[in-house]
C-alpha cells in the first residue's frame, strides 16, 4: 500500500478507522451512541475534522463532545496505527448538524402551501 494518500482517500480511511476504534475499543459510555458521519482532511494532511452525530438531546451532544476530547489522544494514536500516512494528522471532532438541517428543510417544505392547487383553482 502506498504511503501517500490524496486528501479524499485519507479522509475516508480516517473516518473508517475512527468508527472501527469507537465501536471495538473505546469503553466511554458517552461515545456509545455516536455515529461517525464523515471526515474532511486538509490538503497538507495535517488536520482532520471528524464529523459525528449522536442519539439524544443537547446534553447527549455535550457529553459526546466531552468524551471525544478525552479520547482524542487515543483515537489519534490508533488512526496513526491504522492509516498509512507519513504524519498523523491532528484529529478534531465536530458535531454534524446536516441531519438536523435536512429535517428542518423538510419541515419547512411540508408547511408550504401547495402551489399546484392554488394555481389550478
Amino acid at each position: 500500500m502506498s504511503t501517500t494518500f490524496r486528501p479524499d482517500r485519507a479522509a475516508e480511511a480516517i473516518r473508517a478507522a475512527v468508527a472501527t476504534v469507537l465501536r471495538e475499543e473505546v469503553q466511554d459510555p458517552r461515545l456509545s451512541l455516536v455515529t461517525v458521519t464523515g471526515c474532511e482532511v486538509s490538503r497538507d494532511l495535517q488536520n482532520a475534522k471528524v464529523f459525528y452525530t449522536v442519539l439524544g438531546d443537547e446534553e447527549a451532544r455535550q457529553n459526546a463532545q466531552q468524551g471525544f476530547e478525552r479520547a482524542a489522544p487515543f483515537l489519534r494514536r490508533r488512526v496513526g496505527e491504522e492509516v498509512p500516512l507519513r504524519t498523523v494528522p491532528e484529529v478534531i471532532f465536530r458535531y454534524d448538524r446536516s441531519i438536523e438541517n435536512a429535517m428542518r428543510i423538510d419541515e419547512i417544505l411540508a408547511n408550504l402551501p401547495d402551489l399546484k392547487k392554488e394555481s389550478n383553482g
